[in-house]
């Protein structure tokens, strides 16, 4: 009964490894990796083009850093993980410009980070043809990204900084603070109302 368990961990470590390898070989074009890497099942690096930008998706690792189940990095940019940095399950990374995570650096299950915005300010024009936005994010050491939270463009976080779970963040965060609450309420409208469509 202990060999049997013995060799049924065993068979699940070189499983995991072996895929683990196998992603990394398949997505060498994409990636620098400075040290381990363990890759989970599911993960998705997509590499795309935006009108003014020729670059390509460029994932740089300092090492011993896991990327969960299912996390999509997706954009044209750099992304720089530090080292001992993690990323959890279902995560959504876009990067158009350059996103810095350093040491340490905790992103929990279903977090966003995005250094892009579409513009909308034109209701003549669709959302899609009005091009983006983008400015880099930078994510200090020791950082924990709670839950469900979203990093949104231009957003530098300060070392020991936390982001509880499901907040919004969309200006700098000081080193130890701690970034919460998130009410949902209407913030504005892009569309110009006039009197007779009230």
């Amino acid at each position: 009964m202990v060999g049997a368990i013995k060799i049924q961990n065993f068979l699940v470590l070189f499983f995991l490894l072996l895929f683990s390898r196998f992603t990394r070989l398949h997505f060498r074009r994409y990636l620098t990796v400075g040290g381990s890497l363990k890759f989970i099942r599911g993960v998705v690096i997509r590499s795309f083009r935006l009108k003014d930008n020729n670059n390509h998706l460029r994932i740089l690792t300092a090492g011993q850093n896991t990327i969960g189940v299912g996390v999509i990095i997706q954009g044209s940019g750099t992304l720089f993980i530090g080292k001992k940095s993690f990323i959890g399950d279902c995560a959504v990374i876009g990067c158009n410009a350059k996103i810095t995570t350093g040491r340490d650096v905790m992103i929990a299950q279903a977090v966003t980070i995005r250094d892009t915005d579409h513009n909308f300010e034109c209701t003549e024009i669709p959302i899609n043809r009005q091009g983006v936005t983008t400015e880099p994010i930078t994510i200090r050491d020791d950082v924990w990204l709670g839950h469900g939270s979203i990093i949104l463009k231009g957003v530098i976080m300060g070392v020991d900084a936390v982001v509880t779970a499901g907040a919004l963040v969309n200006r700098d965060a000081p080193s130890f603070a701690t970034i919460g609450r998130v009410l949902a309420k209407i913030i504005g409208s892009h569309k110009h109302v006039t009197n007779n469509q009230v």
